[in-house]
């Protein structure tokens, strides 16, 4: 139903957002015109005549609007210039051939950006980045590694959900809030890195990772949960036998008397 009232919205979006600018589609390759300042939303949803997107010079891009690419099923790469600082919830969501997206300027990553991208493998996330909001790149299954920059502050719930072959993750340490089921069915994923913070973490973070083998916290003060919460659900009990915990030397004793951590049976310094 979510899927059906998306599409149609698409359709009166883009009838109440028609202008006289001349979008063309060359060779599969859409060109955004110079002097554009904003792609309306849902003005190329559901379009499968895209592969490319180039932005001609001088580019004055600075938003792209909500769902403006969802669907867009042969889009293959997004390389979003620098001009451009915001783009909309589901922009690029359900691109179904999308193998790799630069977006370089962008402070937030909202929700569903790239949520049901099967194919895509690479992500350049930028300096500015301060958030990745919830779903963001939910089902975004061969994303195989992603490096989260400096600075980042706030990580969504299920931001990176079902991202099924995901091996390697490191939080940075001005990650603030890291909300429930992030990684939750990252079935693959083995190592984590914590923040250096005690930030309250959310409820769930990785359940359903049941190949997780190492968790590194670079944090003195053992952090709690939401809701009084755990890493993993209730009858996920072996991955605390599986799964080693690793912190400094001297913080392993307040590790082992925490609620929310002593469960682990390797803590190891």
């Amino acid at each position: 139903m979510k899927r059906l009232w998306i599409y149609i919205m698409a359709i009166i979006g883009v009838a109440s957002t028609a202008s006289a600018i001349d979008y063309e589609v060359k060779d599969s390759t859409l060109i955004v015109p110079a002097g554009v300042v904003k792609i309306p939303s849902y003005k190329f949803a559901d379009r499968a005549d895209i592969k490319h997107i180039e932005f001609a010079e001088p580019c004055r891009v600075n938003e792209i609007g909500d769902y403006a690419f969802l669907g867009c099923i042969n889009l293959e790469e997004v390389s979003l210039p620098l001009s451009v600082l915001k783009i909309g919830e589901g922009t690029f969501r359900e691109c179904e051939k999308l193998k790799k997206a630069e977006i370089p300027t962008l402070t937030v990553v909202p929700s569903y950006a790239f949520a049901w991208c099967p194919r895509l493998q690479m992500v350049v996330l930028g300096k500015l980045l301060t958030e990745i909001k919830s779903h963001a790149f939910a089902y975004c299954r061969t994303l195989e590694r992603i490096k989260l920059p400096a600075g980042l502050v706030k990580i969504g719930s299920n931001a990176f959900s079902f991202c099924s072959v995901l091996r390697f993750v490191a939080i940075p340490p001005t990650v603030r809030h890291l909300e429930s089921y992030a990684f939750s069915e990252c079935i693959n994923l083995q190592t984590v890195v914590m923040p250096s913070n005690s930030s309250e973490l959310g409820e769930l973070i990785f359940s359903g990772c049941r190949n997780l083998r190492v968790i590194r916290i670079l944090s003195d003060i053992p952090p709690k949960f939401e809701c009084n919460s755990n890493l993993f659900e209730e009858n996920e009990s072996q991955m605390y036998s599986t799964c080693i915990l690793q912190v400094y030397p001297h913080c392993v004793p307040k590790y082992r008397q925490s609620k929310a951590w002593k469960m682990f049976k390797q803590i190891e310094g």
